[in-house]
């Protein structure tokens, strides 16, 4: 855009200064504008005038006067009105009706009543109706365009950005050429090109005119019949506007204004209420649509003021405009500690400067402080990685200076990666000059990747690309917390392109200012319309769901694009990255000097498969160890002032790096596009308002536990988890010469679980180097923690490396920032918390604070002594928190009114086994409801201790018996033994996952077992054990375990169904409609085996399992097959995984996960329902997932307020409803059933389909056929038709799902494999749960109309007999695929409950080897509607009585 300079040299030519006043008012606010003035929609009483600030900025009036009038009189005379001055003239319209977020600095409030769950109908469900019969059509490569549909617009966005217009218009006829001209994609390319021609306009060397806009409207989208949206217009009235004039202008301008107005009252709105427009563009729109709208009310001052209040500033700011000049960051002296370390160890701002405190800013002491802490919030996340590339040279310059470089060994990390950055710019550079000189050539195959990945690239200076590699490979080796030295190449090259796409997201301005300013425009035009058209200013229309999540993903970088990018990079680092060692000659004790490659690359095998490895020098990885790590970790930090609201999908959190507010677990499509549409309704509303609750809470670091923490650490010491600075494990002795290979494979297996353990520990250490740096850069700030959901609703914060959902470290290290009175309630809580963190938590709470009363002395030498004392507190179970509370307690005790001391600790609430509690309630358990403390009790009981004694008695018995095990474990069982597989046994963890748990314990518990004869290893023991806490917990959870096996039911149908969808598209490929694809999308001839494909596709099973939340979150289980690529890059081949909505599902995942993930919902939303009630009532708030924690002061309130919240949740029937919407969502749908073959049924059925066969070759009657899909389509139509003659012609007819149901034998059935049931590993037991759930779904349909009797399936089936012998190999290779499928899940099932049932006890004499192999029987399949059992039988617990339980949380 051209200067004011420039505008006044060329001032002497009126028709060009008046072409670039026009350009100028044309453009969006301009960014050094948006830094200056105030918002049209802000009130004219908040603005005053700055002179230092006028005499830098044009006014929008000042330009509005030189533009060219449309005819109408009305306006010849007027000066421009603002939106403000609209609503002075109109009392109706007051202010704070207009739809504004609070400002950046504020507190936010949360609005009353979101607490309270809404009512919903679950027959009507939020459901996306994508695509997913068959996957969207691809391109090939040509010229470096090619790929999906999605990677197409990703890759137009990247050419527009960078400018690339040849480019972006091949894009653009590329997918006109894919989709049918009506589809929204298509018009959508099409606008992204044409604003992007509009913006090339406004550069002082366009070669783009007015003329190009209108030859590609006309031939480009007139001609191919691409009908132009709201957004087509805006872009053709904007480009009239500025760049025509006289007559020609006033004709184009009514010409596409009518356009609008014919393309419905919706266009019509939306065109004239568009944001795009500048005021003055809009001022003029208005003065052409006289016979519309009444005359915007004249001002005498038009100014566009300036602000200089507080009030003015922060609504300045919640429009997301910076402040003014005055408050730009400015080089000055560092001052206070806390300032000068979060400078220099977090680069937050550059070295030597600091963003000047707003003394000039009129209002309060508090109001200047939050401005300060939002305008150093802002520096952190925009100039990041300048800083850090600045932080480097200034450290690299200082040794230089020293010349320390001489007498050190080795540099400091940050004079290294200055050394690495400087070698590593130049091929960047490089990199980016043949990238262009390739994307400048004429059509060619010549080096097809860079045409592939260049568009990307050259979103980015070679400063930033170098920058983010280096930080992103450190960090990998740092911040991943991977094990060793080594991290995996994928790994590597996937952050980096994550970095990217981030740093590239960032540059996106935010939706939330146009939003608000096209509400504010419907608000005046719906005060001053005279016409047909109404613009209701209190509905506000939402973004079509589909469209939205199209603009995410099209924003978004392909995988493939990452991995190249991060290749790229990772290859150039390689080549660049260098270190100095020096080492001393042992003879001639020399110093020898040799440059090596500070990493290399190398190949290792990872579950027996090849994969590329990046290994550190160990040197490096010594100093990330030993050195503060500083600068390493650039994104996603804690931030210094409250986050920003999340008002949208990715409008909140952060202010410049956009965040989605659902974590999509590998970038699945089907859960990013039922989140959009949720936000798109509203249905998220509670979920932003409790994330805003969650991020409004400050912290601080706890100073006096990191004192004793960095004393700790820095003298080297391995205490309370800290990891030593030297590790002191000492190797086995080699066996000697002639030992048996037996004893050599002892030894080396011994050596390398030590290695392995000294690996593990050398990367927790880095990790700890992290967290205290971190810590320490934090050390005087009041610092928040944005908080994000994963798919279930669970909430996390967003920084990893330092928060409270970390380990014992990191939760030691934090307090609240805000402190509370501790009262005599509170101070007797702050005592039962310390009992708590010690270990003793199974006490009544009396005793709890009788606990700390009698430990008064150690606390007291804890608090005052922790390192030089007796250590008390490092024999808690949680020591660093437990010195916090102890430190804590004392200072209260010592104060001179401790009810008076003003605490800042947080009291965590913990649930008793949450996933149980909420288990017991769903099923109504009332015995397994009183082991979690859902019953009242005087003593708070503990189901991992119960578990605990029960399989101490079964250990004790079977010692008497005489069993090795027995004997073995006789008085070592614990409750920590049996803990975590009781806590996860509710979450589906299978019997080898808890053998495992439990030999993790056992190995703990005997650190020098060697075997024996009779007990060769500890594996065998854990086995042995895992199934005695299985036993266990079968006898205590019973009345759950019914709904545990619906829900799995459930998922294993859903999982094994195709859709209605499906079923539409089969019907039509067999009766001849080539229609394969959506019917958005162009229809090509197919290749055989293309169609073959898409056909295979069809019958594939891609529905995932989706429900909604309480909180009417929908959640989508992401578990599907995604098909891997392999990637050919120049550093090695790379898979990369490109999930898509139409890939088929992992069956067994979305089974075994849904029983979990559900109740892993249902707790998030207890979460969220407590955080929000908390912020009601003033409490301070954080959560841990089933851990919650606020002020020792509050915690009786917060305790009244998580039973409430529970008990209002399992007050509704959450099952109930859950059955009702599955028959919604999936209405239509077929599963696949499995028959034991030797039922009765399945015999009938196979005669059947032996009786149908025809021709030579025989089928595999086991399997069904696609005709017998659309056979059962048409009987269900034919029964569910509003025709008594329909429904008695499809009473009568005769399939395989119809003799299945006129059977009625539940035993038939094979169901998939179901996770285990609680503390179940029977096969016998969980087959009784099964038939149980099938009898009562089959009982329910009796009443169904059946008009076939037996006599006449059997005169069907007596038709030819002798077929029923016949079983010949299928040549279907479908049916194949889907028998080896369904044989496969049998023999894990198989084998998994084979594998339980061998650990049985006693164990007499030598034990027999559990066999491998497992019996592979076939099933026989049958297509069925897809319907659900019945939901069982609620249990006689009520969870009202929760009320009563002083337990439920303590």
């Amino acid at each position: 855009m051209r200067n004011k300079s420039n505008q006044k040299s060329f001032g002497t030519d009126a028709t060009s200064a008046r072409r670039r006043i026009q350009r100028d008012a044309f453009q969006r606010t301009p960014q050094a504008l948006e830094r200056l003035s105030l918002p049209r929609s802000l009130p004219t009483q908040l603005r005053c005038t700055a002179s230092a600030v006028v005499a830098t900025t044009q006014s929008f009036s000042a330009r509005r006067h030189k533009l060219p009038q449309p005819g109408s009189s009305r306006t010849e005379s007027r000066s421009l009105a603002t939106s403000s001055d609209i609503f002075s003239q109109y009392d109706a319209i007051p202010f704070e009706d207009i739809p504004i977020n609070h400002h950046a600095w504020s507190p936010h409030q949360t609005p009353q009543g979101m607490s309270n769950l809404d009512n919903w109908d679950p027959a009507h469900p939020l459901i996306v109706h994508d695509s997913l019969a068959t996957a969207p059509p691809r391109f090939r490569y040509i010229n470096g365009i090619g790929g999906d549909p999605a990677e197409l617009h990703q890759n137009l966005h990247a050419c527009l950005r960078v400018g690339r217009l040849d480019r972006a218009a091949a894009l653009v006829r590329r997918l006109t050429d894919l989709y049918n001209p009506m589809a929204p994609e298509v018009v959508d390319a099409h606008n992204l090109y044409l604003r992007r021609l509009l913006e090339s306009m406004h550069g002082d060397q366009s070669d783009v005119d007015i003329e190009d806009i209108e030859k590609w409207y006309n031939n480009e989208m007139m001609r191919r019949d691409v009908q132009p949206d709201a957004q087509t217009f805006v872009i053709m009235l904007r480009a009239s506007i500025a760049f025509l004039e006289g007559p020609q202008r006033d004709r184009s301008i009514r010409h596409f204004l009518e356009l609008a107005k014919n393309a419905g009252p919706a266009v019509y709105e939306e065109v004239n209420t568009s944001p795009e427009f500048s005021e003055s563009e809009w001022d003029m729109l208005v003065s052409f649509q006289p016979d519309e709208f009444d005359e915007l009310p004249s001002v005498e001052d038009g100014l566009s003021y300036e602000l200089s209040t507080p009030l003015g500033r922060a609504l300045a700011i919640e429009k997301g405009i910076i402040l003014d000049p005055s408050l730009e960051v400015k080089p000055v002296r560092q001052k206070g500690l806390g300032l000068r370390t979060l400078n220099e160890a977090l680069s937050i701002f550059q070295p030597g400067k600091i963003v000047a405190y707003p003394h000039e800013l009129e209002g309060s002491k508090e109001e200047k402080d939050r401005a300060f802490a939002y305008m150093r919030q802002i520096e952190l996340e925009e100039n990041v990685i300048d800083a850090a590339i600045e932080r480097w040279k200034t450290e690299h310059e200082n040794l230089q200076k020293i010349g320390i470089h001489s007498v050190l060994r080795t540099k400091s990390v940050e004079a290294l990666m200055w050394q690495w950055y400087s070698a590593l710019l130049p091929l960047v550079e490089q990199e980016l000059k043949e990238v262009k000189q390739v994307l400048s050539m004429p059509k060619g195959d010549l080096d097809p990747d860079r045409r592939i990945y260049g568009p990307y690239l050259e979103l980015f200076g070679a400063e930033k690309l170098a920058a983010i590699a280096i930080i992103q490979i450190l960090n990998c080796f740092v911040a991943q917390y991977e094990s060793g030295d080594s991290v995996k190449v994928s790994t590597v090259t996937t952050a980096i392109g994550n970095a990217l796409e981030l740093e590239h997201a960032s540059g996106a301005k935010s939706t939330s200012v146009q939003n608000q300013r096209s509400q504010v425009r419907k608000k005046i035009l719906s005060k001053l319309t005279r016409g047909v058209y109404k613009f209701r200013s209190s509905q506000q229309r939402r973004i079509e769901p589909e469209q939205s999540f199209a603009n995410v993903v099209h924003q978004e970088f392909p995988m493939h694009i990452k991995a190249r990018l991060g290749a790229f990079l990772v290859e150039k680092v390689l080549q660049s990255a260098t270190m100095t060692v020096h080492r001393t000659d042992p003879k001639t004790e020399e110093t020898l000097t040799s440059i090596q490659p500070a990493f290399t690359h190398g190949h290792g095998y990872q579950k027996g498969k090849k994969i590329g490895k990046l290994t550190a020098h160990y040197e490096l990885v010594e100093q990330l160890c030993k050195e503060p790590v500083r600068g390493v970790t650039a994104f996603r930090l804690p931030m210094v002032v409250e986050p920003k609201p999340w008002t949208a999908y990715k409008e909140g959190g952060y202010f410049r790096y956009p965040t989605q507010v659902v974590r999509s677990k590998g970038g699945d499509e089907a859960q990013r596009a039922y989140a959009i549409s949720a936000d798109q309704k509203g249905d998220l509303d509670k979920i932003y308002a409790g994330l805003n609750v969650l991020g409004k809470t400050p912290w601080q670091v706890n100073k006096d536990v990191f004192k004793v923490m960095l004393e700790a650490w820095n003298n080297g010491e391995g205490i309370g988890e800290l990891v030593p600075e030297k590790l002191d494990i000492a190797y086995p002795p080699e066996p000697e010469e002639g030992a048996s290979h037996v004893d050599r494979l002892v030894w080396m297996k011994k050596v390398k679980a030590i290695e392995a353990q000294k690996s593990g520990f050398h990367s927790n250490r880095c990790f700890q180097n992290l967290q205290l740096e971190l810590a320490r850069s934090y050390l005087d700030e009041t610092f928040y923690y944005p908080h994000n959901v994963d798919f279930r609703g669970r909430a996390y914060p967003i920084p990893t490396i330092l928060n409270h959902m970390g380990a014992d470290i990191a939760r030691g290290l934090l307090k609240f920032a805000k402190g509370k009175e501790l009262g005599t309630v509170g101070l007797q809580w702050l005592k039962i918390h310390l009992a708590n963190l010690y270990g003793f938590d199974k006490a009544s709470l009396k005793e709890r604070e009788e606990f700390a009363m009698e430990h008064l002395d150690q606390i007291y030498d804890s608090a005052t002594n922790p390192l030089t004392g007796s250590r008390w507190w490092l024999a808690a179970e949680d020591p660093w928190q437990c010195l916090a509370c102890c430190i804590e307690l004392k200072n209260a005790l010592d104060s001179p009114q401790p009810t008076r001391y003003v605490s800042y600790l947080p009291v965590h609430q913990d649930g008793t086994c949450n996933g149980l509690q909420h288990y017991a309630a769903l099923g109504g358990d009332k015995a397994g409801a009183s082991q979690v403390n859902l019953e009242p009790s005087d003593r708070p009981q503990d189901i991992y201790t119960g578990v605990a004694e029960l399989v101490k008695a079964e250990v004790a018995r079977d010692a008497e018996a005489g069993s090795p095990y027995g004997k073995f474990l006789d008085g070592k069982i614990s409750r920590k033994v049996v803990k975590r597989t009781v806590m996860t046994n509710v979450y589906g963890v299978t019997f080898s996952g808890a053998r495992s748990q439990v030999l993790g314990e056992l190995d703990n518990i005997f650190p020098n077992f060697e075997p024996t004869s009779e007990i060769l290893s500890l594996s065998p023991v854990a086995g042995y054990v895992a199934k005695l806490i299985f036993k266990a917990l079968s006898q205590i959870f019973n009345g759950a375990r019914e709904i545990q096996y619906w829900l799995g039911e459930c998922a294993g149908r859903i999982s094994t169904s195709i859709t209605a969808e499906q079923i539409k598209k089969i019907r039509q490929y067999t009766e001849g409609d080539a229609q394969l694809y959506d019917l958005k999308y162009k229809q090509k001839r197919l290749s055989a085996p293309a169609k073959a494909k898409l056909k295979q596709g069809l019958v594939e099973f891609k529905s995932s399992v989706i429900w909604t939340t309480p909180l009417k979150m929908p959640v989508v289980q992401p578990y599907r097959k995604a098909k891997v690529s392999q990637i050919k890059t120049s550093l090695q081949g790379i898979s990369v995984n490109e999930p898509r909505a139409s890939d088929a599902v992992s069956k067994r995942k979305q089974l075994q996960a849904f029983p979990p993930n559900f109740i892993h919902s249902l707790d998030a939303t207890h979460m969220i329902l407590s955080a929000l009630k908390c912020d009601e009532m003033g409490l301070t708030f954080a959560a841990v997932h089933d851990s919650f924690w606020s002020h020792a002061a509050d915690i009786p309130t917060l305790n009244l307020v998580l039973r409430d919240a529970f008990v209002r949740m399992h007050s509704e029937d959450i099952i109930g409803r859950l059955a009702v919407e599955f028959k919604a969502r999936y209405a239509g749908s077929m599963y696949l059933a499995g028959l034991n073959p030797e039922s009765d049924v399945a015999k009938q059925i196979m005669a059947l389909r032996i009786s149908r066969s025809t021709g030579s070759i025989k089928k595999k009657y086991a399997t069904p056929t696609i005709e017998e899909i659309l056979e059962e389509e048409e009987r269900q139509r034919l029964l569910n038709s509003k025709d008594p003659k329909e429904r008695k012609k499809g009473a009568k007819m005769i399939t395989p799902a119809s003799i299945y149901e006129a059977a009625q034998d539940a035993t038939a059935v094979v169901s998939e494999p179901k996770p285990a049931l609680l503390g179940n590993t029977s096969r016998s037991k969980g087959k009784q749960v099964r038939a149980k759930v099938i009898s009562a779904e089959l009982s329910e349909n009796e009443g169904h109309v059946f008009d076939v009797s037996s006599v006449e399936i059997g005169d069907v089936l007596d038709e030819d007999k002798s077929k029923s012998t016949v079983e010949a190999k299928t040549e279907d290779p479908e049916d194949e695929a889907l028998e080896d499928e369904n044989l496969e899940d049998e023999a894990l099932e198989d084998e998994a409950n084979k594998e339980a049932e061998s650990w049985e006890r006693p164990y007499f004499g030598t034990k027999k080897k559990p066999s491998s192999s497992s019996q592979k029987y076939r099933k026989v399949h049958v297509w069925l509607p897809l319907t659900f059992p019945p939901v069982p039988k609620k249990g006689d617990f009520d969870v009202t009585r929760l009320k009563d339980s002083k337990y439920f949380f303590s």
